[in-house]
């Protein structure tokens, strides 16, 4: 949950547009999108891809690098290639994550394997 007064991108992507004096509809027409989504980026209503972040940036002239503070954010993983995964693939996958220690992990990834045989 974001503290209140906090800097999320939306509320950055907005100060940068207007201190620059561009609508919305402007910004919209420059990234190729509709002003109605530039609204909803500017509220974190959606989610915002890097490659439309960096567009974005471009067309307010602000290095991408603003919209970051270091050490706050990391980089989603790309989609599987095998597709999207079910919730159960989900909740295994999330809680073998959670194990910290490498020979439980190891244990663990055995004791699946001899389930498959």
């Amino acid at each position: 949950m974001k503290k209140r007064g906090e800097k999320t991108i939306g509320r950055l992507i907005k100060e940068y547009r207007k201190a620059q004096g561009m609508s919305q509809m402007k910004l919209a027409e420059m990234v190729g999108v509709s002003y109605q989504q530039v609204q909803k980026y500017e509220k974190d209503t959606n989610n915002i891809s890097i490659e439309r972040l960096r567009q974005i940036a471009n067309a307010l002239g602000v290095p991408l690098k603003n919209f970051f503070e270091q050490g706050e954010w990391t980089v989603a993983e790309k989609p599987a290639v095998y597709g999207k995964l079910t919730d159960d693939e989900q909740l295994l996958l999330h809680t073998f994550r959670g194990i910290k220690d490498k020979k439980l992990k190891k244990a663990a990834i055995d004791f699946l394997k001899s389930l498959t045989k």
